[in-house]
């Protein structure tokens, strides 16, 4: 699977790198962070460099933790009119501005969600299209409809986006969180599986069988080690593709980060 990640994330940079050639879009980004946490620094690097490579403005601005308040992100994002994405997660009890959905670059935003549930062609929060575009180029045509999938976790960031739009897209979608007992479901009857919890070993390899797609969203740290939701067990063989942890979703949602700016920009 990481070949198939490598691939669709070469792929989408083509096409976006086109895409701005050929519409001249003035595509910028800025990102805002608060404090100093060692996770959010790995992804703002990565985003950070993704633009620059592509020779586009990325304003990185670091807040201290101590000091900063809600006045100051707000006003950040009241003073902007090019993307922006407030990097998560906050300290503090802070939280990230309700952004209206022309500068939405995460698409965590009421607007944004808010037609996506009506089925308004809004752009997806970043993680959200990774995984759309994970099933897509796996399943090919047909991808979508009438698909069983399970989707595991209820984030606003990720499960409950990506269980509507997989709606909107006319799948068959069993929605699962932390209260469900996940032990006595036979995962084997869904074509998909999504997991998105931030829990290593919400499920386990051995857990699924041939044909199926297995994305796993999570990100990990165990024993020093960056791992997913799902625990591989050592031994026992899986023919299901699962996506790797790391090098799988998270690679690609760095890549919507600018696929959303393109797409605002280019939607103006």
């Amino acid at each position: 699977m990481k070949a198939f990640i490598s691939e669709l994330y070469d792929e989408q940079l083509s096409e976006l790198k086109q895409q701005i050639a050929e519409k001249e879009l003035a595509v910028e980004l800025t990102i805002v962070t608060v404090g100093d946490d060692p996770a959010s620094k790995v992804y703002v690097r990565n985003k950070v460099r993704l633009f620059e490579n592509l020779g586009l403005p990325c304003h990185h601005l670091v807040l201290p933790e101590d000091g900063t308040t809600q006045a100051d992100l707000d006003g950040l994002a009241q003073s902007t009119s090019h993307p922006i994405l407030f990097q998560l997660p906050l300290p503090n009890g802070l939280e990230a501005p309700d952004l209206p959905a022309t500068i939405d670059v995460d698409g965590f935003g009421s607007e944004i969600l808010g037609q996506l549930v009506l089925g308004q062609n809004a752009i997806l929060p970043c993680t959200v299209q990774a995984v759309i575009d994970i099933i897509a180029a796996h399943r090919g045509d047909n991808a979508f409809s009438g698909t069983k999938v399970a989707v595991i976790g209820r984030s606003n960031i990720v499960g409950k986006p990506l269980a509507i739009e997989l709606i909107n897209r006319q799948s068959t979608v069993s929605s699962f969180n932390s209260r469900s007992d996940l032990a006595s479901v036979d995962w084997h009857q869904f074509d998909v599986i999504v997991v998105a919890t931030g829990l290593h070993g919400t499920l386990t390899s051995d857990q699924f069988c041939e044909g199926q797609l297995v994305v796993d969203v999570g990100i990990n740290r165990v024993d020093g080690q960056l791992v997913g939701d799902i625990k591989h067990i050592d031994g026992a063989e899986t023919k299901a593709a699962i996506t790797p942890v790391p090098g799988g979703v998270g690679r690609l949602t760095c890549m919507n980060v600018l696929g959303n700016a393109v797409r605002l920009i280019a939607n103006r």
